[in-house]
């Protein structure tokens, strides 16, 4: 029987299941858009020759699952639209599954947190990103569904990864060296990780590294914490050997006109990353500094998020591709995806702070003592906040509008 609580999760599932279908069917439809060609490359696969789906990518998953409502008789615009609307519903569904954790309650304040994060778009300013999207990109890139499912496998194996790390803390002091993360776990994380390359190498293009990074300084710091670690790194190998072989496909294949990985310094692009930065990441940054405490710091939920979203704005910064594909701005996709995942983070945060100021407010006004050293320092914090969210979510309604209007290919 379905909890009063998880009822706001299920009508805000079905709402954007069938909201996105309505987009992703307008987009399917037009020619030269992601969703049509990546559609026309699914129609051109088969099943008895598994290659044909490695024709064009080295991650076909969508296609695959396209490909199967092909077989069963379905248009393709609407078999395109169908899968990319389910995708977009899962993601939302784990966000508020996300919301619900990190606020302590499910409900619909977790809900309306996780609605929020799969709407928002890069905040609108019209001389930098006159489309929303351009000139800024999104953490929510309506457009492209493979990225759309590689979001959904983030939002599985990155929340996964850091309840290992938790699981590890909590043991360790009863079994001391013994202690080690469930092999069952690992092995479900490890072939999630796996699966994940087959939607896109992006997420795990910023993840693999921010791990590392994070995996390394914990075992500095606690130098016995070795089988945990290593266990760790062989959760991560399979992926790591496929994401190598994905990556020569794409650029080192020698073919003419193939792609190459480039390194890619400039002070225009530099700047420009640092707007695009600040345009998606405008509320998360300051809900950031304004909500998060020294507790919040030491979680290894944050941690990871926060590793792996410098990682994708140096990689972003630092790398770039000339030859065929020059113009696709792959290395951006690592970057939206990660702004994603900051968001899944500190809209909770700050929405926790937004309840527990008007619960003071509340009661304060039936005559309790208002406990609060800065009434004024936080109504500002709420409000300011408050803004900028309205800021993002316009744009992402906007934005939406745009594509279901627009004849331009995005």
């Amino acid at each position: 029987m379905l909890k009063k609580r998880e009822v706001s999760l299920w009508i805000a599932t079905v709402a954007v299941l069938i909201l996105s279908y309505i987009v992703f069917y307008a987009i399917a439809l037009r020619p030269a858009s992601d969703v049509s060609i990546h559609a026309t490359w699914a129609s051109e696969g088969n099943f008895l020759n598994p290659r044909t789906f490695f024709k064009h990518v080295a991650h076909p998953l969508w296609h695959g699952m396209v490909a199967v409502l092909l077989a069963a008789g379905v248009p393709l615009a609407v078999s395109a639209a169908l899968v990319t609307a389910l995708l977009k519903a899962s993601e939302v569904w784990l966000l508020i599954r996300l919301s619900a954790k990190l606020l302590g309650r499910g409900g619909w304040l977790a809900t309306v947190c996780g609605l929020i994060a799969g709407l928002v778009m890069a905040v609108w300013v019209p001389w930098v990103n006159p489309t929303v999207y351009l000139g800024a990109g999104s953490p929510n890139t309506w457009h492209n569904p493979t990225q759309i499912i590689a979001i959904v496998f983030m939002l599985v194996c990155v929340p996964m990864t850091a309840h290992c790390v938790e699981v590890f803390q909590r043991r360790l002091p009863e079994q001391g060296k013994k202690a080690n993360v469930d092999g069952r776990y690992a092995l479900l994380l490890s072939a999630l990780l796996l699966v994940s390359l087959m939607a896109k190498p992006t997420f795990l293009q910023a993840f693999v590294p921010a791990a590392c990074l994070y995996f390394l300084v914990l075992w500095i710091r606690k130098p016995h914490n070795t089988a945990f670690i290593g266990r760790m790194m062989l959760v991560a190998a399979p992926a790591v050997l496929m994401m190598l072989r994905q990556y020569i496909f794409y650029f080192c294949r020698g073919t003419p006109g193939q792609s190459i990985m480039v390194l890619q310094i400039s002070w225009d692009k530099a700047a420009e990353v640092g707007v695009y930065t600040l345009l998606t990441r405008l509320f998360p940054l300051f809900a950031l500094f304004a909500c998060a405490n020294r507790d919040i710091w030491r979680k290894p939920l944050y941690g990871l998020v926060l590793l792996m979203d410098v990682v994708s704005i140096l990689e972003m910064l630092l790398l770039g591709e000339s030859g065929a594909r020059a113009s696709d701005g792959n290395f951006g996709w690592a970057m939206m995806g990660s702004s994603l995942m900051l968001w899944a983070i500190t809209l909770p945060l700050y929405l926790k702070r937004v309840t527990a100021w008007f619960s003071r407010r509340r009661a304060a006004a039936s005559g309790q003592p208002y406990l609060e050293d800065k009434p004024r320092a936080e109504a500002a914090r709420c409000i300011g906040g408050g803004v900028l969210l309205l800021w993002h979510v316009a744009s992402g309604v906007g934005y939406i509008i745009y594509l279901l209007t627009t004849t331009a290919t995005l």
